[in-house]
């Protein structure tokens, strides 16, 4: 199977996020899984989540792409700027962007950006077995339990997360269990999309810890037998998506 290609897409006009969302659904090689309309929202994702391109408007509000990749610590993340204005295309290509999309974009030019991406992330594939939670080095840092100590954190290490009576709790493998003051939309934000979902409003599951699913609700094979509540599927489209799903691997 080939690769598929994790994007964003970040522009503060949502009518132009639409339009390329509107074409990209007859690209089999690349998957959009988020946009974002507010660039700090946008900053917040990458930091958390791995992603192999972006496609950026260059005028964002009181920012700027040029300002906005300054910013990532990604040398590698591809980008395809998109304005409607002609005279950055020089300055993008000085910075080594993939493309220079002016809007509105037809199909074949995005396209043609898109096959651009493909062929310049080939030469970047990484070594077979690094592409898993178990080589991902993001952690938190939380408070406690003794007053001014810091808990550590490991995703990889994380079977589900709760929200419970205002506090936000990392269930870990060895029956282990962290606690915070942050809510499950703070945390949500800051988790890789690959390896957690959202089953629930009180719950996100580490799907490389999942075992099954029943009317009764979602047993891990780490931790508690207990079963983690599942909501209405047109909440989390990503978790019906994903148990639907008979792809097996990365």
């Amino acid at each position: 199977m080939s690769k598929i290609w994790i994007g964003v897409i970040i522009d503060d006009q949502q009518a132009c996020i639409d339009h390329l969302l509107e074409m990209v659904t007859e690209i089999s090689y690349v998957d959009i899984v988020r946009t974002f309309n507010n660039p700090q929202e946008a900053k917040i994702f990458l930091r958390a989540n791995k992603v192999d391109f972006i496609i950026l408007d260059v005028e964002l509000g009181k920012t700027n792409a040029f300002d906005f990749l300054r910013t990532l610590p990604s040398s590698n993340l591809k980008t395809i700027l998109y304005t409607a204005h002609r005279q950055y295309e020089d300055p993008g290509y000085d910075i080594n962007v993939v493309d220079v999309l002016l809007k509105e974009v037809s199909k074949s030019r995005f396209y043609a950006a898109l096959r651009r991406v493909d062929e310049a992330l080939g030469k970047l594939i990484p070594i077979i077995g690094h592409d898993s939670l178990e080589h991902y080095s993001h952690y938190f840092m939380i408070k406690g339990p003794v007053r001014y100590d810091r808990t550590e954190v490991r995703l990889k290490n994380v079977i589900y997360v709760e929200s419970s009576n205002g506090h936000v709790i990392f269930h870990q493998i060895g029956n282990k269990t962290s606690v915070c003051n942050s809510s499950l939309k703070e945390v949500k934000e800051r988790l890789p999309v690959k390896w957690f979902m959202q089953c629930h409003k009180s719950f996100i599951i580490n799907n490389s810890f999942f075992y099954s699913y029943g009317a009764d609700g979602i047993l891990m094979t780490e931790g508690t037998k207990k079963k983690i509540p599942v909501g209405d599927k047109k909440l989390y489209p990503d978790f019906f998506n994903f148990i639907n799903s008979n792809i097996l691997g990365g």
